[in-house]
């Protein structure tokens, strides 16, 4: 490939097929082509330390891609800086250092630029005009939180587009900028309680009530990936702290082991998609 006459570098190195497997992950995961994940990698690392790893041998798979117009001006100046005698093993030295992070570091150097203005707007209570979802949106930042069980972090605010407080995930934002406005903490206490409460879904402050028998409680101990903390045992009526779109995500595991009471819209819901389903394995 070229630009105005010159080749773009083309990087290309090999590593253990288990880091292969790390990096696909991390491209699904964060919606990012392998491209983007290795120029954001080099980008992160162009002015820090970089670890040596033990691992030298040039057999194993293949990982290539081309450098972005940033890092190919550069790549001469970072590899300077570096000392980089061998390029595979530097790049094979990024990636290692990399993926030796827990998945919301990765996700921290990976979008490292909208994690810094972001940071910097709540610090100095500004407003963020951001790009999500192809829609541009002006809010109020709060804070970052991360979910531990999707290794996920969310920007709490409050969106001026849709008038209520949202979550959005920060490697859904595709662009960040400062406003000149200061933000506005339009309830402090709901505030303070959802970053105390937290979970992606915003559950605090809504509730579900579930009839529950001995088999499904025994699931809720062991179902822990977006599993709604309890507020309240009545013998076998429990009370979550739940929304209904996290009660459609987490409670259909239970199948008939549950029994939705509360609120009265969701038990809708439940029955009509279970008739559904009965329907269809009535065939």
């Amino acid at each position: 490939m070229e630009r105005e006459g010159k080749i773009i570098k083309k990087i290309r190195f090999t590593v253990p097929h288990y880091i292969k497997e790390k990096i696909k992950e991390d491209e699904n995961h964060f919606n990012l082509l392998g491209g983007e994940i290795g120029n954001r990698i080099l980008k992160y690392y162009s002015d820090q330390e970089v670890e040596k790893n033990e691992i030298k041998s040039n057999k194993g798979e293949i990982v290539q891609f081309n450098l972005n117009k940033g890092n190919d001006e550069l790549y001469d100046v970072i590899l300077k800086e570096h000392g980089v005698q061998n390029e595979a093993e530097f790049f094979r030295d990024l990636f290692f250092q990399y993926l030796d992070n827990p998945r919301y570091i990765r996700e921290k150097i990976l979008f490292s630029e909208n994690f810094t203005k972001i940071d910097e707007a709540i610090k100095g209570k500004r407003k963020l005009n951001i790009k999500y979802n192809r829609e541009i949106r002006s809010i109020h930042p709060y804070f970052i939180k991360n979910d531990l069980g999707e290794d996920r972090s969310y920007l709490f605010c409050f969106c001026e587009v849709n008038n209520d407080y949202r979550n959005y995930r920060i490697a859904n934002i595709s662009k960040v900028t400062l406003s000149k406005n200061f933000i506005e903490e339009f309830d402090k206490e709901y505030i303070k309680n959802v970053e105390k409460n937290f979970d992606p879904f915003l559950s605090y402050g809504k509730e579900v009530v579930v009839k529950m028998n001995e088999n499904s409680k025994k699931i809720y101990e062991v179902a822990i990936l977006n599993r709604p903390k309890v507020l309240k045992k009545e013998e076998d009526t429990w009370t979550f702290q739940c929304t209904n779109k996290l009660a459609k995500i987490y409670f259909p595991q239970f199948l008939h082991e549950i029994e939705i009471m509360y609120p009265l819209e969701l038990r809708e819901w439940f029955k009509k998609n279970f008739e559904k389903t009965a329907k269809l394995y009535g065939r």
